[in-house]
């Protein structure tokens, strides 16, 4: 085997590590938001999308992402998500109740915290 084909052989089977935040931007190494991008060159990918560095091609970080592989692991993540809900969407709008009210009970309890220290 030769030095070039184990090279490629591990290179595939390191995860892709990025970042994305709540909007669902992707991030490159450089922490920057990475920028969706077009194949331009005449091959079997021509015209298909993919998310890479912006700052390619003056130091570039090699992020790469295919954009269908973004695609499909967010509609998995949202299907996992989906799963975690109650069946029942009452008992959903009864957890949300719940939470809203601890929320006050915790911001009326400071708020008399506060003002037993300014006293």
């Amino acid at each position: 085997m030769s030095s070039t084909s184990r090279t490629a052989h591990s290179v595939n089977k390191n995860p892709k590590i990025f970042k994305i935040d709540l909007d669902r931007n992707l991030y490159c190494k450089h922490d920057l938001i990475a920028v969706r991008r077009v194949v331009q060159r005449k091959n079997s990918r021509i015209g298909q999308e993919f998310y890479g560095c912006p700052l390619w091609p003056n130091m570039d970080c090699k992020f790469f992402l295919w954009k269908e592989d973004v695609d499909t692991m967010f509609r998995e993540h949202e299907s996992c998500m989906t799963s975690l809900l109650p069946e029942n969407p009452k008992s959903y709008e009864v957890m949300k109740m719940r939470k809203l009210e601890l929320e006050k009970m915790l911001l009326t309890e400071e708020e008399i915290n506060v003002a037993e220290i300014k006293c």
